[in-house]
């Protein structure tokens, strides 16, 4: 089965190199593929099988970008006989005009995603920095809208997000978010047309990291590690960037205790009362000379409260 989706976007203002071009178009590329990735696992019973995305227009100066996305699966169950809410329409002879731009929508989910995990992990390092207003409330309306094209509760699609662009997943699409909301390489904003979808605000693009703040998060400072098991060593419930230390057992880099910073989502109370806990790390150090890793401090980023206190 395949079906076709349109995703077309428009850079209202200022100009555009060839170079720049070409790394928006690569950048959207990957983006689409994650949205792709997000409805399959949003979608319990459709089995994805192919994606192409195919570039119909795109132009240098004022900045238009034209792609048709063609995914090809089937859904596993016959539409027929079981009740899948709305979903069915998606699947029928001819895709209604809503679903048609459901791919821009759900890779904007995508994208807002890394883009509050970028402006947290930013935030993480500075204790003064306010929580995001702009970024979070644009995530919240898309989840919205990609719950009402799939009919599913927000939560599941959330869910979805969550286990197909894990933290260190995230960490590795910075990048690409970046080139799609700033395509300019002196990092100038411009407004940002999507079909579909509408304009995303100037004020989440002027609220997302600079160039400088992101290299502060960039990988070869910082290593991911999912699933971490820490013994918490001191814990203070009043500053959430210092006072706070842990080990990390059973990993043979990393043996000495370590400061600990959490991250502004992280729930300082309930944190406070464990000793151990599995969670989502970044461990954040420099590259020697000779290219061995020197961690400086650990940087939380959730845990788990079901696997907390035990191996």
């Amino acid at each position: 089965m395949e079906r076709r989706f349109s995703h077309f976007v428009e850079y209202k203002e200022g100009t555009s190199s060839i170079d720049e071009v070409i790394e928006n178009l690569k950048a959207q590329k990957k983006l689409l593929e994650e949205g792709v990735k997000l409805i399959d696992a949003a979608l319990a019973n459709f089995q994805l099988d192919e994606v192409k995305i195919r570039v119909l227009k795109a132009g240098s100066g004022s900045l238009i970008t034209d792609f048709m996305v063609y995914v090809y699966g089937s859904y596993q169950t016959d539409i027929q006989d079981a009740i899948v809410g709305g979903i069915e329409e998606l699947f029928g002879a001819e895709i209604p005009e809503k679903y048609e731009t459901l791919v821009t929508l759900a890779t904007l989910a995508v994208t807002y995603f890394v883009a509050r995990y970028a402006y947290d992990a930013v935030r993480a390092r500075r204790p003064n920095r306010p929580p995001s207003v702009y970024i979070d409330g644009d995530y919240h309306q898309v989840i919205n809208l990609v719950s009402e094209r799939l009919q599913l509760p927000e939560s599941e699609i959330e869910n979805a997000l969550h286990a197909t662009v894990p933290a260190p997943r995230r960490r590795q699409l910075i990048r690409q978010v970046t080139k799609f909301l700033r395509p300019r390489d002196d990092g100038r904003p411009t407004r940002i047309e999507v079909k579909g979808y509408g304009e995303i605000p100037p004020d989440a693009i002027s609220e997302y990291p600079t160039d400088g703040e992101l290299a502060e998060i960039d990988d070869t400072r910082n290593i991911d590690i999912p699933n971490a098991l820490l013994d918490i060593r001191a814990t203070d419930k009043d500053r959430n960037n210092t006072g706070w230390a842990a080990v990390i057992v059973g990993d043979k880099r990393f043996r000495k205790r370590l400061q600990m910073d959490l991250y502004p989502t992280v729930d300082t109370e309930k944190l406070s009362k464990l000793d151990r806990v599995r969670g989502n790390i970044i461990v954040e150090g420099e590259r020697r000379q000779d290219g061995a890793f020197r961690a400086k401090k650990i940087h939380l980023l959730d845990f788990n409260e079901e696997t907390a206190n035990g191996e």
